[in-house]
């Protein structure tokens, strides 16, 4: 008995998984009390458990950076982060840790496709996000910072995909590349986003929405850095957006 709890303590899988509990635990704490030690307390736990082993942290760094200020500013902008639900916010969140750690520390197989899920979750976290903010006061700077970590997102999904073992191009040209990419895909959707804003659909549904464009970018990025696009890709794309976005329409509650 005492062996097999040894080796499940060096498990990976389990290790993430305790680490994503306790992840869970602290953060439900700091939405209830939102002092400044519970703050200090989550970000260092956070940040021990991340960096600890070090093997790959580099490498997602920045959008496990995002990940944490989407679900610290979730416990003041998301209406579910109160009473009850402060747990099962704390728990989704730390599902999505567990997922971050097994990214990093090589416990998923298909790391990223895992990723590409993390990925469009923060996305669609930091949608929700902007359409509750309160826009009336410092908006320039709240609408500057969701266009960073919309480049960041966008600059970390394509650095990742490794298009240097499809493209015959040198590394520096392939970074500037994904760099360019990444800021112009970043001024579509933070334009999209802030046209949006303006339809009375409810927070959700603009966020859904938006992140139905965010999937649609990313595809026809993908396919022309890959020399797959074609008609078909685009009217592929095309298509599911006209098609999600009557459905989202649709299954809206209209507001005055």
């Amino acid at each position: 008995m005492l062996k097999k709890l040894n080796s499940a303590s060096k498990n990976p899988a389990l290790q993430s998984a305790f680490k994503a509990l306790i992840f869970s635990l602290i953060l439900t704490a700091f939405y209830n009390y939102r002092s400044f030690w519970s703050f200090f307390f989550f970000i260092a736990i956070a940040f021990y458990f991340y960096f600890n082993p070090f093997f790959e942290a580099k490498r997602y760094f920045s959008s496990f950076l995002i990940f944490l200020i989407i679900a610290l500013l979730a416990a003041g902008h998301l209406p579910i982060t109160a009473g009850k639900w402060n747990f099962f916010t704390a728990t989704l969140f730390g599902l999505f840790f567990f997922l971050f750690l097994g990214i990093k520390n090589l416990v998923f197989i298909n790391r990223s496709l895992i990723y590409e899920f993390v990925n469009n979750f923060l996305f669609f976290s930091l949608f929700i996000i902007f359409f509750l903010f309160d826009k009336s006061n410092w908006f320039f700077i709240k609408y500057s910072g969701a266009f960073l970590v919309i480049f960041l997102l966008f600059r970390n999904f394509l650095f990742l995909r490794d298009f240097q073992r499809e493209i015959q191009a040198p590394v520096s040209l392939i970074l500037a590349k994904i760099n360019l990419f990444s800021a112009s895909l970043a001024v579509l959707i933070s334009q999209f986003i802030l046209i949006a804003a303006y339809l009375p659909i409810g927070f959700l549904n603009l966020a859904a929405i938006s992140l139905v464009a965010v999937l649609a970018l990313k595809d026809l990025t993908i396919s022309h850095l890959y020399g797959h696009l074609n008609r078909s890709v685009i009217l592929k794309n095309a298509t599911m957006v006209l098609i999600f976005s009557v459905i989202i329409f649709i299954a809206s509650k209209w507001q005055p």
